[in-house]
């Protein structure tokens, strides 16, 4: 068990930390909390499921700003989530919505690990090949598209695959069906 030292209720509530014991919990809510703070009992999760066979895959948020001119990275380095699958998402990229004027640009970079660095080395890269379709501060909304198509691409093509090879299979079977009864 973990005592947790929170502050606020309702929708604006925080946590300040926890203890491993309670009296150290309430020593702390009484010394620095002026009676805001207060104690919740916590199971420790630690060793209470097997977690070994998960793995993460990392969705990184990088969003770059234009300023004076410039693309700017934004230093956002929690901007992140955590998924479970078998494969990575495809990557993607998001702008401020604005047609002929781009403020920002959110590339959203899937990767095996957590590895902040390398997510942004990825989505700096991108921003280069973007930028080289046409002007370095203005684009089309149209290259932005082409984009996310390419990233896009792979696996619409791996899903094709794998429907034609479910047909196949099904037609095969309804084959070998047809050929046990009528006996070829």
């Amino acid at each position: 068990m973990v005592y947790g030292v929170f502050g606020g209720c309702y929708s604006d509530w925080y946590i300040v930390g926890y203890f491993n014991n309670r009296l150290d919990a309430d020593k702390y809510c009484a010394a620095f909390g002026a009676g805001e703070y207060y104690v919740e009992e916590m199971k420790d999760l630690k060793d209470k499921e097997d977690l070994s066979k998960i793995s993460l895959k990392y969705a990184h948020e990088v969003v770059f700003d234009l300023k004076d001119g410039q693309w700017v990275m934004r230093n956002e380095p929690g901007r992140y989530t955590c998924y479970i699958a078998d494969e990575l998402k495809p990557n993607f990229i998001k702008n401020s919505d604005s047609r002929y004027n781009f403020s920002w640009l959110n590339f959203n970079v899937n990767i095996e690990k957590d590895d902040r660095k390398l997510a942004e080395k990825i989505a700096q890269d991108y921003l280069y090949k973007l930028l080289s379709y046409g002007d370095s501060k203005r684009f089309n909304e149209k290259y932005v598209q082409l984009m996310n198509d390419q990233f896009v691409e792979p696996y619409r093509l791996k899903e094709q695959r794998r429907k034609e090879e479910e047909l196949k299979q099904k037609e095969l079977a309804e084959l070998a069906r047809l050929k046990e009864k009528y006996g070829q």
